[in-house]
């Protein structure tokens, strides 16, 4: 599968203010949102660097779930790829199972799969 870049990283966090002022300080940037994304059940924000903070959206989705789980951290890496339909199909192809995704542009891979990181496949 071709990879053209690392898109962003995203780092799931309980409180998205407190988290956001901190890494704005610490990395000298400025974070765009806060923004939902309800078919990844997320509220977010995202730095020109390629950080992505998130949080849960609802308290019982599948994000407040990883984040009971697993605490906060790093929870996924989005590489960007020339063709998310192509890609989605090697990925399937060696076994790794597609959890999500959003429409053509955007597909989510399993983090059990994939060694405790969820991906993402973005094609801009």
């Amino acid at each position: 599968m071709k990879v053209e870049k690392i898109d962003h990283v995203a780092i799931l966090v309980k409180d998205l203010e407190k988290a956001g002022k901190f890494f704005a300080d610490l990395l000298d940037t400025e974070f765009a949102g806060p923004n939902e994304i309800k078919e990844l059940d997320i509220r977010n924000l995202m730095s020109p660097e390629g950080i992505e903070l998130v949080t849960p959206l609802t308290p019982d989705g599948p994000t407040a779930r990883t984040l009971a789980q697993r605490g906060e951290g790093v929870t996924l890496i989005s590489l960007e790829v020339p063709n998310v339909v192509e890609a989605t199909g090697e990925m399937k192809a060696k076994g790794v199972r597609q959890v999500g995704g959003i429409g053509t542009r955007v597909a989510l891979f399993h983090p059990k799969d994939l060694y405790g990181v969820l991906v993402e496949l973005i094609e801009r």
